[in-house]
């Protein structure tokens, strides 16, 4: 609900105006560790993210960012990312039917997404491992499916770039510190998740992750930006 009314302020508001407000939540969040602004930081990021924010309010919102010298916030306001080919083992997967076991029945997709709400837990530790998106929302949906199943997900390589878009959309298991990590670090996370993501990480990490030659480097630079945003003082 947070997020749907930011997308609406964001729609109808100033765009320069909103820049601003982003710049010291950024800042705010990460100097002071403010609970409330990396709350707001989180929502912030996903409404800048949302599907729903129209195509004329992002390309506004992008150029306030570039005119008040703010890259790292116009960044994420670019919804696309480069697409690159599956690897043959994963489009295998990604057909109509799939066996869990290398000597199983073959499974079809309907069959493997009943099985992923199952509540038993070798069912689960089966599940986790299948790479398509729609297996992957249901067991994020799970009750029974914990932190560590979803690390498990967030950090399978190669794996599907629609399913981590799953893992980094969704609203409970997005917002949990070490699955953030998880995404940005997998080189098959979709970019532009892994820069909105990438935004709300500590200022230790942006560091680490601007030096780390495994990841793009648009990210690398994204971090690097970000860090030196955050170090400056917050406006009043």
């Amino acid at each position: 609900m947070r997020v749907l009314a930011l997308v609406e302020a964001m729609r109808d508001g100033d765009p320069a105006g909103w820049i601003d407000v982003a710049a010291a939540i950024l800042a705010r969040a990460h100097l002071l560790d403010d609970v409330d602004a990396l709350l707001a930081l989180e929502c912030l990021t996903h409404a800048a993210a949302e599907p729903g924010l129209p195509y004329t309010a992002r390309q506004q919102l992008y150029e306030a960012a570039v005119a008040r010298g703010q890259p790292a916030i116009a960044r994420l306001f670019l919804a696309a990312s480069p697409t690159t080919p599956l690897p043959a083992t994963l489009e295998k997967q990604l057909q109509p039917e799939r066996p869990l076991r290398p000597q199983g029945r073959p499974l079809t997709l309907g069959e493997r997404k009943s099985a992923a709400r199952t509540h038993r837990r070798d069912q689960i530790l089966l599940m986790r491992r299948d790479p398509h998106p729609a297996v992957v929302a249901i067991l994020l949906d799970n009750p029974h499916v914990t932190e560590s199943d979803v690390m498990f997900m967030a950090s399978m390589r190669p794996h599907v770039p629609e399913s981590l878009a799953v893992i980094a959309g969704h609203p409970r298991w997005s917002v949990r510190h070490p699955i953030k990590r998880a995404l940005v670090l997998n080189p098959s996370t979709p970019l532009a998740d892994a820069i909105r993501i990438a935004t709300t990480l500590r200022g230790a990490e942006l560091a680490e992750l601007a030096t780390d030659p495994a990841v793009p480097e648009v990210l690398r630079t994204h971090a690097a930006e970000l860090r030196a945003a955050t170090l400056r003082r917050p406006r009043a």
